[in-house]
């Protein structure tokens, strides 16, 4: 019993500690950029990059796929989520420890993706950015619908809590960014594609369109870094 309680107290002494709060941890691919993925797994769809030798917030992590590699060639299922969005392999993080050292997961974790109330066309002209941003969250979403959003793009965010939808001010993939006043033009919408963090700041992988003077529709694809005030309004 003696030795039992104090083989248990050992363990205890031992085993890594899981912070309750999240951690800054730096980034050691040894090599190119760490992908972000959508969930615990390599195979999942990439939705960011982060720059090696970069710090990172964690909050949380998951037992995922094995992964193997990184400079430390170690194979670990353990996958952190940041607290940008996403997740990234535990093998390319500086934690100090091969255990984890945030605690699991849960569906707290993650932002909920409420369902608002939705319209069945795009109101907005084609070509424009809104239009763009609309088009893009139908071809995206699974049941092909708008959201049900009112007033000039610089209120959608506003809109979009009225109609019962996600929105936070943090940059998340797969929604739609309501640009703050100011930034990139005040009101200005766009679709947001992935997310990544370099260098101390957050930046985002948009899709827009305009219109050119002989009515073609052009589509393009471009990187901006998020800035306080930003809103984002989630596709669940």
């Amino acid at each position: 019993m003696v030795l039992a309680a104090l083989t248990a107290v050992s363990a205890l002494i031992a085993a890594p500690i899981a912070h309750a709060q999240p951690r800054s941890v730096m980034v050691n691919t040894g090599a190119g950029e760490l992908n972000v993925r959508s969930a615990p797994s390599a195979n999942s769809q990439k939705i960011g990059s982060i720059a090696d030798n970069s710090r990172v917030v964690i909050v949380c992590h998951s037992r995922g796929d094995e992964f193997s590699g990184g400079p430390y060639r170690l194979t670990t299922n353990i996958w952190n989520r940041l607290d940008t969005g996403g997740y990234v392999t535990d093998a390319m993080l500086v934690t100090g420890s091969n255990d984890p050292v945030v605690p699991r997961c849960d569906a707290a974790s993650a932002p909920a993706r409420a369902t608002g109330r939705t319209s069945a066309k795009n109101p907005e002209e084609p070509g424009s950015p809104a239009w763009a941003a609309l088009a893009k969250w139908h071809q995206v979403s699974p049941k092909k619908l708008y959201p049900a959003l009112s007033g000039p793009p610089r209120e959608w965010a506003a809109s979009a809590r009225v109609s019962g939808w996600t929105v936070l001010t943090r940059p998340e993939p797969r929604s739609i960014v309501v640009f703050a006043p100011g930034a990139d033009g005040a009101g200005h919408v766009a679709w947001v594609d992935t997310t990544a963090t370099r260098g101390g700041g957050q930046f985002i992988g948009i899709t827009e369109a305009h219109k050119t003077g002989d009515g073609l529709i052009v589509w393009s694809s471009r990187e901006v870094r998020h800035e306080p005030g930003m809103s984002y309004i989630l596709l669940p």
